[in-house]
């Protein structure tokens, strides 16, 4: 494949070991190429369809750039001369790519109607979230109600922007991104008023190390590049 490197195998290990060709026939790869350097905006799965990933090629370590969509499944009649390149390994970071993986098919699709009354706020939070990415590790949000409104009828809204314990410095940049979005988020509304009313009821940093379970259950991330049900089937999003 044309600006490949490398193909990683992303089936589970038992799968690919499992003998009984009818349970198990294939093994899926995705495909990947070494960067230079990673791109922050990529890193952590905060986009559903690239992702920049550190692994290990003997003692040195590289970046590589994973697409969602080159992927591809080979038989494992096919596979029976190949060997895996030991020499490179993934790092710590299996599990944002396991998440990245499986966020392809569970993005949560945002109400339109919410979706419009917010572009020019989802705008803003992409301009500051791309700016400041190595700091970022996401940005949730909860709504409610979480069905289709008319415009006379106002939604709630709850922000956080979970940022990375690293550097010392992610907690003042992300609490100086929450407080100019408290401090914007009405003149941007303004912007789209006559889709109908949004009303802020929290919007604040938190650390990855304070960011519960529960906190992830009870709220959907924003990718950089949303969601709405006007681009995505309607059914059940998982």
């Amino acid at each position: 494949m044309p600006n490949t490197d490398l193909a990683i195998a992303i089936s589970h290990d038992c799968d690919i070991a499992n003998d009984n060709l009818d349970a198990e026939p294939a093994v899926e790869f995705i495909f990947a190429r070494i960067l230079e350097q990673r791109n922050g905006n990529y890193t952590h799965g905060k986009n559903p369809r690239v992702l920049h990933l550190d692994y290990t090629d003997g003692e040195k370590l590289v970046s590589l750039e994973l697409l969602s969509s080159k992927r591809l499944i080979v038989q494992k009649d096919k596979l029976e001369a190949v060997q895996p390149d030991d020499t490179y390994k993934l790092t710590h970071s299996r599990q944002i790519l396991q998440s990245w993986l499986a966020a392809r098919y569970r993005r949560h699709a945002l109400p339109n109607s919410l979706v419009d009354r917010l572009r020019e706020v989802f705008a803003y939070i992409e301009k500051k979230g791309k700016k400041n990415s190595s700091g970022i590790l996401s940005f949730r949000l909860s709504y409610d109600p979480e069905d289709e409104l008319p415009p006379e009828e106002p939604y709630e809204l709850w922000l956080n922007i979970v940022y990375i314990t690293d550097k010392d410095d992610y907690r003042p940049m992300s609490e100086d991104i929450a407080q100019s979005l408290k401090t914007e988020f009405p003149r941007l509304l303004e912007k789209t008023k006559d889709c109908g009313n949004v009303i802020l009821r929290k919007c604040e940093a938190v650390s990855e190390m304070e960011f519960t379970l529960r906190d992830m259950r009870e709220t959907v991330e924003y990718h950089l590049e949303h969601l709405s049900h006007r681009t995505e089937p309607s059914g059940p999003v998982i």
